[in-house]
């Protein structure tokens, strides 16, 4: 239905943005690598997906066409929903992710949160011959981009946005935090508490 949004990033959270599109704000899910190349104030492009759930529209945005290709491939999974997206290609950039699957390295894939062993799986079954087709680039080519540094407060709202409870949100951010000491970013915070 909508291909993609043009306009002003006017709010960015960890895991979700507004873009103001003639005069109306769009509140986009996004995952944190399409988050780290949107900042607010600039007029960007995101790719769209319209997903509804139990009669619940949302909209998942994705900076780069590749990322939205493979997160609808991952939504035609079963039991694959935009938490599990989102939270899959949180913790690895597309070319990665593709790498993953068609090695049909579950392991890998369960260790992201929500993701269990039978998901992992089918998805590796599901995907394998299909990703190898996809022109998603090398894997791990995505230049460091320094991300911005926000308070735990926003990693606890992303949390939650991909389907933590708030209170098992906060305990395992403030344990990644012990881990990762006081200058780790928000970015990194909830890229650990996804792989816990």
């Amino acid at each position: 239905m909508y291909d993609h949004l043009l306009g002003e990033i006017v709010e960015k959270h960890t895991s979700r943005v507004v873009v103001r599109c003639a005069g109306v704000g769009y509140d986009v899910r996004v995952s944190l690598n399409s988050a780290a190349d949107l900042t607010v104030g600039s007029t960007q492009k995101l790719f769209t997906v319209l997903n509804v759930v139990d009669g619940m529209p949302s909209m998942l945005g994705f900076s780069t066409q590749a990322e939205r290709e493979l997160a609808r491939r991952l939504l035609a999974v079963t039991n694959v929903g935009p938490a599990i997206a989102l939270a899959l290609l949180s913790v690895y950039t597309p070319a990665d992710l593709a790498s993953r699957i068609a090695a049909a390295d579950a392991p890998a894939l369960k260790a992201v949160k929500g993701v269990g062993q039978k998901t992992a799986e089918r998805i590796c079954l599901e995907l394998r011959e299909v990703v190898t087709k996809l022109d998603l680039g090398s894997p791990s080519t995505r230049d460091g981009k320094p991300a911005i540094s926000v308070a735990d407060d926003d990693a606890i709202a992303a949390l939650v946005t991909l389907g933590f409870k708030e209170n098992d949100a906060r305990q395992k951010v403030n344990k990644a935090r012990g881990k990762h000491g006081v200058d780790a970013d928000t970015e990194a915070i909830v890229k650990a508490v996804l792989q816990m």
